[in-house]
């Protein structure tokens, strides 16, 4: 298991970046945040000036800057859930080897959409119509 002080965190479709902002409560060495759309980041640059987080913030869509990130042991996805961005994102984690070995991806996502991945699935949560899966 990965010690928390020494996890890389990607948080992908950051939304308010309560992900990020968790993992750097919990003392991860580096967090960056992934957000497209313009009227969410400034909710997300407000959150992280208000927490004094040492988060990095991209602005730009996820699947392009999957080509231009390094390796990390914890990724959370949260697109939109009819955006159909599922499998591509998870595609492109695999093929850029974007994943560290002993890492994992989490999924939050409609119970209804099936995941479908080359990554194992380790488990799958159900909160009411939102689904967590676990990935490893």
């Amino acid at each position: 298991m990965i010690n928390v002080e020494e996890m890389r965190v990607l948080d992908l479709f950051a939304g308010s970046g309560i992900m990020g902002l968790e993992a750097l409560s919990r003392s991860a060495k580096e967090v960056i945040c992934v957000e497209k759309s313009f009227e969410v980041v400034k909710i997300l640059k407000q959150n992280l000036e208000i927490a004094e987080a040492g988060a990095t913030l991209i602005v730009g869509d996820s699947l392009k800057i999957l080509d231009r990130v390094d390796k990390f042991d914890f990724i959370f996805i949260d697109p939109p859930y009819e955006s159909g961005l599922y499998e591509p994102v998870l595609n492109k984690i695999k093929e850029n080897g974007i994943l560290n070995e002993g890492g994992f991806i989490v999924v939050e996502h409609n119970c209804k959409t099936t995941i479908k991945s080359d990554f194992e699935v380790y488990k799958t949560k159900k909160y009411g119509d939102t689904c967590i899966t676990i990935l490893i």
